[in-house]
């Protein structure tokens, strides 16, 4: 059988934490379970034998939709204290990244194509735009 899962995304020490949960169908969620910053959908298969439960690798992955705000590089570059985010600024002009996304937690995040920002208070599902080049520099 084919079940389907939510998967919450919390800031962690040095990767992203994550919690998952079996749903009934991919609606998204009514809100987001505290400290969460995003949310993504995936599909498993599950089979019952000898009273053992099977389950297969996750598939299927939706977009990701992150909580918070998509910057360019010039809106990254007229944050302030400017010093807090040189790191930030300088790996966006070294890898050519066009915009980046600033979570509800405070954190930074590069989107994929087709992922969604949403913004807190604001019913807008925005799809992110294809990057000029590609994540960890490949070419898209």
């Amino acid at each position: 059988m084919l079940k389907q899962y939510i998967e919450f995304f919390y800031p962690g020490a040095v990767v992203s934490d994550s919690i998952t949960q079996e749903v009934a169908d991919r609606s998204p969620p009514a809100e987001l379970p505290k400290g969460a910053y995003g949310y993504r959908f995936f599909a498993r298969s599950e089979v019952t034998q000898d009273g053992e439960t099977l389950r297969g690798q996750p598939k299927d992955y939706s977009p990701m939709t992150y909580y918070g705000e998509e910057m360019t590089l010039d809106e990254v570059k007229n944050l302030t204290p400017s010093s807090d985010y040189r790191i930030l600024v300088s790996n966006m002009e070294c890898n050519r990244w066009d915009r980046v996304v600033r979570t509800i937690s405070g954190q930074f995040m590069l989107p994929n194509d087709g992922d969604l920002v949403v913004t807190p208070n604001v019913q807008d599902h925005r799809p992110c735009a294809p990057l000029a080049q590609g994540p960890r520099g490949s070419q898209s």
